[in-house]
This record gives C-alpha cells, sequence and structure tokens, in this order.
C-alpha cells in the first residue's frame, strides 16, 4: 500500500471521492489527512495530481493501533474488523465477490467485514448480503486504524496473468481455489433498477424476437470494436433489437459509425449513468460486449453473453461464468500475437500508444482500432451469437 500526503492544503477528488487534505507538518499527525491506497492507484493519483499530493513513507506497522495483515482464518479474533481493500474497473471488483462470499463463511460469525473500494464501485456491493459495510478508497489513515485486520492484493508471482482473476482473490485470502465449488458472481442489481428507461426499453422492443445489449465501447479504448464489425448482427438477424450506447457514436463519429443507422439499432443514452446501463442489462435478453463490465454484470445476473477478447485471454475472467459464451481472437501481426495483455495503462506507461490511445499494432496498420478486435470472421461472430440464442428463456 502507499501513504500520500498534501503537498500543500487542497481537495482530492477521485473516482467520485473527495478529500481535504492539509500538509503533515508537525509530530502531531491528523490521521485524517493522510490517505492510504493500492500501490498502482497510489501511483495514479502522484502522476496526476504531481504538485499537490506527495508520497510519504514510514514504517506503518509500527504506529500503535496500525491493523495486522489477515492472518489464518483461524486465526482472527471474534469481533475484529477486518477492511479488504481492493479498487479497479466494475468487473475487477465484481469478481472479488466470491472470495468475499468465502472469506464470510469462514470467519466468526460478529466479525465485521468491510470492503474499502472506489466510491465509484459502492452501489454494486452496498446490498452484498456478506459485507457489513462498504467505504470509499483511497481510505484515511485513521479509518485504516479503526480495523483489526486488512487484505492487500500483491501479486509478486504475475498469478494475476496465470489465473483466473476469481481464483487469484481467493488464493490472496488463503484460500484454495481448487476446494471451492461455487464461484457465482454476487450482484443485487436492484438498486440500479430505472424503471423509466426499462418501460422505454420495452415499448421499443415490442415488436421485435429479441432484444440484445450490443456494447462497442470498453473502460479500456484499446478494446472498443469497430463500426463494420459491430454491423455484423443486425444485418444477420434484422428481427432482433441491438441495443447501443449513444457514445459510441460520439467516441467514433469520424469512423464510420453511420453504417450502424438501421432499423434495428437503437442508441441508448447511457454516459454517467449506471442505472440506465444497467437496466438496459436487466432489460435485455442477452449482451454482446468486449467490455468487462458487460460480461460481469451479464454473468451475474445469469444473462446469455458474447465476449469478445483480444488483449487479454477469456480464461482469465470467464472460466466460471456458464451463460458466457467467450470468443478469442486468433490474430498474428506485424508487432503482435493475441493475447498481448496490454492495456492503455500499460502501454501508456511505456509510451506506445498515440493521443488517439491506439495499441501499437494499429498506429503499424494506420488502423484506428485494435486489429485482433477487428480481425473475428462474420461466421465466428454469428456461430457464438447463435449459441447464446438457444439460452434465451
Amino acid at each position: 500500500m502507499v501513504f500520500l500526503s498534501a503537498a500543500e492544503p487542497c481537495t482530492l477528488n477521485v473516482y467520485e471521492a473527495s478529500f481535504y487534505l492539509e500538509p503533515i507538518i508537525s509530530r502531531e499527525v491528523n490521521v485524517g489527512h493522510i490517505l492510504v491506497v493500492e500501490g498502482e492507484l497510489g501511483r495514479r493519483i502522484l502522476q496526476k495530481k504531481r504538485k499537490e499530493i506527495q508520497r510519504i513513507r514510514f514504517n506503518a506497522q509500527a504506529l500503535p493501533g496500525f491493523p495486522m495483515p489477515l492472518p489464518t482464518l483461524d486465526q482472527v479474533i471474534p469481533g475484529s474488523k477486518i477492511i479488504v481493500i481492493r479498487g479497479g474497473g466494475i468487473g475487477d471488483v465484481l469478481m472479488l465477490t466470491p472470495a468475499i462470499r468465502e472469506l464470510r463463511r469462514r470467519l466468526p460469525e460478529d466479525v465485521h467485514l468491510s470492503l474499502a473500494t472506489f466510491k465509484s464501485n459502492r452501489l454494486f456491493f452496498d446490498r452484498n448480503p456478506y459485507l457489513d459495510s462498504v467505504i470509499a478508497q483511497p481510505v484515511t489513515l485513521g479509518e485504516l486504524m479503526e480495523a483489526d485486520y486488512y487484505v492487500e492484493f500483491k501479486d509478486p508471482a504475475s498469478l494475476m496473468v496465470r489465473i483466473p482473476m476469481i481464483d487469484y482473490y481467493l488464493q490472496g485470502l488463503g484460500l484454495d481455489p481448487q476446494k471451492i465449488s461455487d464461484k457465482s458472481l454476487v450482484l443485487n442489481a436492484e438498486p440500479f433498477f430505472d424503471r423509466e428507461v426499462a418501460a422505454f426499453l420495452d415499448r421499443a422492443g415490442s415488436s421485435f424476437r429479441h432484444m440484445v445489449y450490443l456494447n462497442g465501447l470498453a473502460s479500456d479504448q484499446l478494446r472498443d470494436l469497430s463500426p463494420e464489425l459491430l454491423r455484423i448482427l443486425p444485418a444477420r438477424f434484422p428481427d432482433i433489437l441491438f441495443v447501443m450506447p449513444a457514445i459510441y457514436a460520439a467516441r467514433h463519429r469520424d469512423h464510420g459509425v453511420e453504417i450502424l443507422d438501421t432499423h434495428n439499432i437503437l442508441w441508448l443514452d447511457t454516459e454517467e449513468s449506471l442505472h440506465r446501463y444497467v437496466t438496459a442489462l436487466i432489460r435485455c435478453d442477452a449482451v454482446v460486449t468486449a467490455d468487462t463490465s458487460g460480461y460481469h454484470i451479464a454473468a451475474a445476473l445469469n444473462k446469455p453473453c458474447v465476449a469478445l477478447f483480444g488483449p487479454i485471454s477469456s480464461r482469465l475472467r470467464t472460466t466460471y461464468y456458464p451463460t458466457v459464451v467467450a470468443v478469442d481472437a486468433e490474430y498474428q501481426g506485424k508487432l503482435c500475437q493475441s493475447p498481448c495483455g496490454k492495456s492503455i495503462l500499460s502501454e501508456f506507461k511505456s509510451g506506445q500508444v498515440d493521443a488517439e490511445q491506439r495499441c501499437p499494432e494499429a498506429l503499424a496498420k494506420g488502423s484506428h482500432f485494435s486489429p485482433c478486435l477487428a480481425s473475428f470472421s462474420s461466421e465466428k461472430l454469428i456461430h457464438a451469437f447463435e449459441e447464446i440464442l438457444k439460452a434465451i428463456r
């Protein structure tokens, strides 16, 4: 973990959480003005806020009252408090929920179990029956010191890129993934449900055989899908309504999105609204997506889904999702072979992307979209889609 303090008085806004911080100028440390974050998040904050925020280094374990790393579960003291620290995207943290459930099942009943995650993710966990509380990450040092134990996920053996993420989390809690049979995600979608959006979609889809959420956008722009690829399914299945996020047309307006203006594509404004997005996933009969949140939420909802993979292997994400049909790119390019493991974060670190956030292979080929994700044949995509159509209830 990383400790941050203010270089000058400032308000830090990060992932919808806001913190007023003052510099540490004496030995009388105000623990409310020191933030505790996971290492990668701390580095991102420092990169963006170099003038206002600084990293401080000290032996935290020497502080009276500083929590201990979580011991083996048989050593956890009844009545104690545990904070699990994990930020990341929606899917990254949803994959933690099987481990949270297994942790709760093995703890004394009166142990308080808390998750520190991005405030923007909070609704996904507020009604998780296995958590007692959800707090925003970064956490203040004061909040952390209210706990008796903490869990921080470290990956010195690079397990995250070698085993399914759900197993990585279980192993990080000291549990044997091979002995855990229930690896289903935990999600209560009720807080997201928007009746107005649901009614709108029901009306729009009433004259079609099915309604499918087709998402060509990803949180990492390297994984966005091309209009040509997205056009395949609406063209092949004219009796199915495909709901698409309106922001896709805005993001790629100069790259052929006009071919998506057809009778069976409905543009839905989901920008800045998780409620509209999740409601669309709930209301649609199936999902087709390259975005990680889409297939994780679909899996949690037991919704048929086609998930398209390029830079990473599907086995790291969807191994335990019975309703998800994963399609991996089989791409051999000038500079890479899928899966390459690249992301906007990794490429910005190495200086290998341009202002349009294209991967090195896209730059070499003069392509706006990642070539691996543009390489799926229509036959392969249609075959996967027909598989999930069979599963629609």
